[in-house]
């Protein structure tokens, strides 16, 4: 009971099961923001809930030890077990279950290269099209280019906000500001009030990252990037 414990207040722990949840609760609302098709069994849904928790926790893990981790991309494999049970005759959603955590695999072979702009690129396509996909596909049969387009958004605050893990080193602050400027763009063509919170959030998370502790960049990145696809997506 006291390792138990010990561990449930271990800070790594605490924050990773933070991001797994806003991680999953970005996904999900993602996917409904067309709320059409029939509704998931139960049993589907928790093979989903469970591919999504282990995704999204080795995604912390691999992210938190600069892509040094030994257990993330133990999770990410077993992530894709749960993902081909969801959905045992569906090749489409297999494939997108199996992407991202391929990936995550590669990912962490420096010799590869995918530290750097491109892994970045494939990784916010990857996170942001991912699980919303097959939920979507699973809840409708079919693959709308209306849906892909409405996740843009969520894939441009995947190059926000997760930018500075993949481009750690120091750059002209200019080039910093791209990925928001996408952001913002993609969020909404009107401008409103909404893009205008985007834009303070964006804007807070920018002047944050060099300025906390290391051990708190990436929570901050999690609770932030759900916080800005609340305004984008809802």
């Amino acid at each position: 009971m006291t390792t138990l414990m010990a561990f449930l207040k271990n800070r790594t722990v605490q924050q990773l099961v933070i991001f797994t949840v806003c991680q999953n609760s970005l996904w999900w609302l993602a996917s409904s923001t067309v709320n059409t098709g029939s509704p998931l069994t139960t049993l589907v849904k928790i093979y989903l809930v469970v591919y999504g928790g282990l995704l999204a926790a080795g995604i912390f893990l691999i992210l938190n030890h600069q892509f040094r981790s030994r257990i993330g991309p133990v999770l990410v494999v077993a992530a894709v077990t749960m993902g081909f049970l969801a959905a045992p005759n569906v090749h489409l959603v297999q494939l997108f279950a199996l992407l991202l955590c391929l990936f995550l695999v590669l990912v962490c072979i420096p010799q590869l290269g995918l530290q750097s702009i491109y892994g970045l690129i494939v990784f916010s396509c990857l996170a942001g099209y991912g699980v919303p996909v097959i939920l979507f596909f699973l809840r409708n049969h079919y693959l709308a280019l209306q849906f892909l387009v409405l996740l843009l958004p969520l894939v441009a605050s995947y190059l926000v906000f997760f930018e500075p893990y993949y481009l750690p080193a120091e750059r002209d602050w200019r080039l910093t500001l791209i990925s928001p400027i996408i952001l913002l763009i993609m969020g909404g063509i009107a401008f409103s009030w909404r893009v205008l919170v985007v834009m303070l959030i964006v804007g807070g998370h920018w002047w944050l990252q060099p300025r906390l502790n290391a051990r708190y960049r990436l929570i901050a990145s999690g609770c932030l990037q759900l916080i800005a696809g609340l305004f984008i997506l809802l």
